[in-house]
């Protein structure tokens, strides 16, 4: 399965995205509904493991990611930080990991829940990023990356919307 998670708004969406392998593809997008952020209440960790206790619509982001063989964000950026819908997505994607620890890259970081290792694309449409802040999103972009048991593809600056085919 792909998944996408894009910030779009559902105009920009069609007039600047076009996804192929629709019948394998999941979509995350911002719609009419709001986003509930990601408390730290650790439910998708006790409660329900693995799926976010908020009923949102959102839900099920990190079973999503767990389980993919390939992400594409397409995402606005500020300050070298995802969007804040897209900063909301990936937090919410917390149940894609346990609350026990393990050591990778000789690093401590959370013991993955699910033994995949999507492939990470990022796509970045900021007009006004200086190359400082495009440097702070790479990393950024990596750092997500390792936590979540994902390996980085491909990151892009497209400098404004332009028409993209995922």
């Amino acid at each position: 399965m792909r998944l996408i998670l894009h910030d779009l708004t559902e105009e920009q969406k069609q007039e600047y995205l076009t996804i192929t392998r629709e019948d394998e593809t999941r979509v995350f997008e911002k719609t009419d509904r709001q986003i509930t952020k990601c408390t730290g209440c650790f439910g998708c960790w006790i409660k329900t493991p693995g799926k976010c206790v908020m009923k949102d619509g959102y839900e099920m982001t990190g079973p999503c990611l767990g389980n993919c063989t390939e992400c594409t964000i397409v995402t606005d950026a500020r300050y070298g930080e995802f969007s804040v819908f897209t900063k909301s997505m990936i937090d919410r994607s917390i149940s894609a990991i346990h609350p026990y620890f393990t050591t990778r890259n000789k690093e401590m970081h959370h013991k993955l829940r699910y033994a995949n290792s999507p492939q990470l694309t990022v796509i970045c449409y900021s007009t006004e990023l200086t190359d400082e802040e495009k440097e702070t999103f790479r990393n950024r972009v990596t750092a997500m990356a390792v936590n979540l048991g994902a390996s980085v593809k491909q990151v892009t600056f497209t400098d404004g919307l332009r028409k993209m085919t995922v």
